[in-house]
């Protein structure tokens, strides 16, 4: 089994890909990315961009919810080692971007707390 770092750093390792690739298209995301991977100062994240950043991850998701409307039954199961994206198999296709905007969703609400 893997550990906790195990599985994020996978988690990001991927989210980093897809986000290279264009599966994670939103423009409004930009600062956040390069903030995460490219190494962007935090100061570059201001209130309002992690506001405006977080409407726009919760929108997406909305319409991914109302895609997958019986989703969210599986969101409370544990990531496996083999499968770190077993949590978001209910979102079928779209699993990898939504675990990514539930991630990143978490992640502006705590970076708006310390901003």
């Amino acid at each position: 089994m893997s550990d906790y770092f195990d599985i994020q750093d996978r988690f990001y390792a991927k989210m980093k890909l897809d986000y290279e690739s264009g599966l994670i298209a939103n423009p409004v995301l930009k600062p956040y990315f390069d903030w995460k991977f490219y190494h962007a100062p935090l100061s570059t994240l201001d209130r309002k961009t992690l506001f405006d950043m977080r409407e726009s991850v919760a929108q997406e998701m909305e319409i991914i919810d109302e895609k997958y409307p019986d989703a969210y039954r599986f969101l409370s199961d544990s990531p496996a080692s083999d499968d770190i994206w077993k949590p978001y198999r209910g979102y079928g296709d779209d699993r990898y971007l939504y675990s990514y905007l539930y991630g990143i969703e978490s992640e502006l609400s705590q970076l708006m707390a310390i901003v």
